[in-house]
């Protein structure tokens, strides 16, 4: 069940092209707060495109000073 929920939700997902403002915002993310990178390119994602983040682990988002959604994945 929680498999066909998940493929209903990301049906509404958009994709973005990793643009250049997305890697130099990544690349600072990266150097102030010492962020993972798969962690840095989603916030560095949000933050050029004016987007809220949706996702279960909002602290690592938060910090950056991203708004977060809380999912919970559990049934």
């Amino acid at each position: 069940m929680l498999h066909n929920k998940g493929r209903v939700f990301l049906s509404h997902a958009r994709l973005f092209d990793l643009s250049e403002e997305i890697v130099e915002q990544t690349i600072r993310l990266r150097q102030q707060f010492k962020t993972k990178t798969p962690d840095a390119i989603i916030a560095a994602t949000a933050l050029v495109n004016d987007l809220i983040v949706v996702t279960h682990n909002t602290s690592d988002f938060t910090r950056l000073g991203l708004e977060t959604i809380t999912v919970n994945m559990k049934p």
